[in-house]
């Protein structure tokens, strides 16, 4: 992903999306957007894995278990994603 790319999501929240190549660095401790070529976003979990399909795993926020109620969604068109909450800097 060549420059950055910035998205204002429902509710007036803004972020700057990370490169695809950057998932599996991803913490799956943490709710992120996935916006993907076609202006869809999905918003849940993920490990970062990508299968031998190309594909990876987002897991529902509302899901108990890590793994269930997932869906899996192709890398190739993900243009970015970004965390829901930043990280703010502890003073």
């Amino acid at each position: 992903m060549s420059g950055k790319i910035t998205v204002t999501f429902k509710g007036g929240k803004r972020r700057v999306l990370k490169s695809p190549d950057t998932l599996p660095m991803i913490d799956g401790r943490r709710e992120a957007y996935f916006v993907f070529n076609n202006f869809q976003v999905y918003i849940g979990y993920s490990d970062g894995e990508i299968d031998e399909d190309g594909d990876f795993c987002v897991r529902a926020a509302n899901s108990g278990i890590k793994g269930v109620a997932g869906i899996g969604l192709p890398a190739a068109r993900l243009m970015g994603w970004a965390y829901v909450n930043p990280k703010r800097v502890k003073k």
